[in-house]
C-alpha cells in the first residue's frame, strides 16, 4: 500500500533508490518514487503522504507547472500530508535569506548583482542550482569580485551568488561540516567531516579529508544542536532535508540546506566509517517509516487530479521498461522491490 510518495528531479533519484533498493526495510511496498515530470503527466496520482524534493533545480517554468499541479493535488486529497510545498520553500537564495533575517546566520548569500562593496571580504561564488560546492577561490576585495563576476558566462550568470565566508575551524584548527536531517517532526545527526582546506565536503576521496571515525559516531549519538538545527529548519520552511553547517561562536552557522540529499550506502564506505553510515541509514528509514503514519485514511489508492498534461518524457530503458510494467498492473509502489532484484541480476 503506498503511504509516501517521494517526488524529485529524474536524474537524482538515485539519492534514496540506492539504499532503498539494495536491502530490506519496512518501506517496501509503501513508496512510491516520482519525476516531476510524471507528477505533472500522470491524470491519476497516489493518496498518500507526499515529500516534495529537489526543486531547486527545476526552470522557473516548471517550478509554476508543478506548484499549480500540486495546489490541483490539494484540491483532489485535501488530507494528504505535504512536505516541503515548493512556493513555500523558494528558491535557496529565499531560504539563505530567511536563515539570515532569523537571526541563524551571520553571513548572508546575495545575488551576483549586489553591490561589491556591499559584502564582508573574503567572499565566494556559488551556484544556486546544484550541491557541488563553490565555484571560485576566497575572493579578497570588491575589484576581484567584479573580474570574477565578469568572468561568468552571461547566460548562466543569475544562476550564482556570492556567500560570505565564515571561519568554521574546530579545536584542532581543521574545517568542520556538520550535518542534521529533518523528516517531518523527526530530526537527527546525520553526518561530521572535517579537513584541512577550506571546503569541507566529508568525501572520503578528498585527500585534504581528515576521518575522526570516533568523533562522528559520539556526534551521531548526540542532539546538541537538535533544537537550534530545528529552529532553522522552521526559518527556512523546510520539512524534509539535510542541513549542512558548521558550529561558529557556540552557534549552527548553515551552509546549505539540500532538500534531496545522498542516503550513502554503508557497504560503500571504508570500514572504519561504516558504523556510523549504518546509522544514518538506520535513522532515515525509521524516520520515513514512522512519516507513513501521516498518510491519510484509503491510502494507497490513485485519484483523479486535474491539469495532468498527458505521457512524461522518458529516456528508453531496463529501469524504465519495468516502472512502465510496473505502473499498467497497478503496482507501482511494488518498484523498489523489483528493482532490488534487477540490481541483483545486474540489469539495471
Amino acid at each position: 500500500m503506498t503511504v509516501i510518495t517521494f517526488v524529485t528531479t529524474a536524474d537524482h533519484q538515485y539519492t534514496i533508490r540506492d539504499v532503498l533498493e539494495t536491502r530490506d526495510h519496512p518501506l517496501h511496498g509503501r513508496i512510491v518514487i516520482l519525476s516531476y515530470d510524471e507528477l505533472l503527466a500522470y491524470p491519476r496520482l497516489p493518496r498518500s503522504t507526499y515529500v516534495f524534493a529537489d526543486h531547486e533545480r527545476l526552470n522557473q517554468a516548471d517550478a509554476r507547472a508543478v506548484t499549480a499541479r500540486i495546489a490541483a493535488l490539494r484540491k483532489a486529497c485535501p488530507d494528504c500530508v505535504m512536505l516541503n510545498l515548493p512556493d513555500q520553500i523558494g528558491t535557496r537564495q529565499d531560504i539563505m535569506r530567511r536563515l539570515h533575517e532569523a537571526g541563524v546566520n551571520d553571513f548572508r548569500m546575495l545575488p551576483v548583482d549586489t553591490p561589491p562593496d556591499s559584502f564582508r571580504y573574503p567572499v565566494f561564488l556559488r551556484r544556486l542550482d546544484d550541491h557541488e560546492g563553490p565555484k571560485s577561490q576566497l575572493i579578497e576585495t570588491p575589484a576581484a569580485l567584479q573580474q570574477e563576476i565578469a568572468a561568468l558566462d552571461p547566460a548562466l550568470r543569475d544562476r550564482f551568488a556570492v556567500t560570505e565566508y565564515i571561519d568554521t575551524r574546530n579545536d584542532q584548527g581543521l574545517h568542520q561540516r556538520r550535518a542534521y536531517t529533518r523528516i517531518g517532526d523527526h530530526l537527527f545527526p546525520s553526518g561530521l567531516g572535517q579537513s584541512r582546506a577550506w571546503v569541507c565536503k566529508g568525501e572520503y576521496s578528498d585527500p585534504n579529508n581528515v576521518p575522526d571515525p570516533e568523533r562522528e559516531l559520539a556526534f551521531l549519538h548526540s542532539d546538541d544542536d537538535g533544537a537550534a538545527l530545528r529552529a532553522a529548519f522552521d526559518a527556512a520552511r523546510i520539512q524534509y532535508g539535510r542541513a549542512d553547517y558548521a558550529v561558529v561562536g557556540g552557534r549552527p552557522q548553515i551552509f546549505e540546506i539540500n532538500t534531496n540529499p545522498w542516503l550513502e550506502p554503508p557497504e560503500r564506505v571504508p570500514g572504519e566509517d561504516r558504523e556510523g553510515t549504518e546509522r544514518i541509514v538506520s535513522n532515515w528509514i525509521a524516520a520515513m517509516t514512522r512519516l507513513a503514519d501521516t498518510a491519510p485514511a484509503g491510502a494507497g489508492a490513485w485519484i483523479e487530479v486535474p491539469q495532468a498534461t498527458g505521457r512524461p518524457t522518458v529516456r528508453p530503458s531496463r529501469r524504465q521498461a519495468a516502472r512502465t510494467l510496473l505502473r499498467g498492473m497497478r503496482q507501482l509502489h511494488r518498484e523498489t522491490q523489483a528493482m532490488r532484484w534487477l540490481r541483483r541480476m545486474k540489469l539495471i
